[in-house]
């Protein structure tokens, strides 16, 4: 129970929810085999950390969904969005605070690519501002 705090959500059965969990947060397999020979302790640390983080918004009927995707800060990420309904204003997206905003058609993903650069909360919204989501950058 190490490293786990109240609140916190643990995946009891089955690997598929380990991989559906990894790749919502963007991030890599586990490496199963240990390297033969003599790697170095700091080399074995920055292999630890992803190069590029990759996360997918579907954009249904009820919101945004997942409402609220995680990230590293410093880590370049691609965030792609997938409008699966007419019945919502999501027709685009926007990041205020990046100044980005996208047109989202029906049933195609739209990537939008850039790299966290502090800790905290970028919001997400439709372009009637009405669908809210965040990216919580950590």
């Amino acid at each position: 129970m190490s490293g786990l705090k109240e609140g916190d959500t643990i995946v009891s059965n089955g690997s598929f929810f380990v991989r559906a969990e990894r790749e919502r947060l963007g991030l890599r397999p586990a490496r199963t085999s240990q390297p033969t020979g003599g790697t170095a302790p700091a080399a074995q640390a920055s292999a630890a950390v992803p190069n590029h983080q990759e996360t997918k918004v579907l954009v249904i009927e009820k919101g945004y969904e997942p409402a609220r995707v995680t990230l590293h800060a410093g880590t370049p990420a691609t965030v792609t969005f997938v409008r699966t309904t007419d019945k919502t204003c999501g027709t685009e997206v926007v990041f205020p605070s990046l100044n980005v905003k996208r047109a989202l058609p029906l049933n195609q993903p739209v990537a939008i690519e850039f790299t966290p650069r502090v800790t905290g909360e970028l919001a997400f919204v439709c372009g009637m501002n009405m669908l809210r989501g965040a990216v919580v950058v950590q």
